[in-house]
């Protein structure tokens, strides 16, 4: 698992390899966490970070409406603050 939405429950939806790399699911996935009801694993941004790169994952964030940043750099540091402080798969 990379990444979960809580609903529905009692387990919630996971979020797997093959669905990360469909860029409408992970835009689905950050309006998830959005709002909280959301997560990605450090494994999960290891994978996003590999497969993407921080810039095309800041403009599917915009879309996706998560963090609230102007710049990449910005972007970054929410990005390490969340991996950080995200559980282990």
């Amino acid at each position: 698992m990379l990444g979960l939405y809580i609903y529905p429950p009692p387990k919630g939806t996971e979020y797997t390899a093959a669905d990360l790399e469909q860029p409408d699911k992970v835009i689905e996935l950050f309006g998830y966490c959005g709002i909280l009801e959301g997560l990605i694993t450090k494994e999960g941004w290891d994978f996003l970070i590999y497969l993407y790169g921080y810039e095309k994952l800041f403009e599917m964030d915009k879309v996706g409406m998560w963090f609230d940043v102007e710049t990449i750099e910005e972007y970054m540091e929410n990005v390490q603050y969340e991996r950080a402080i995200s559980p282990d798969s």
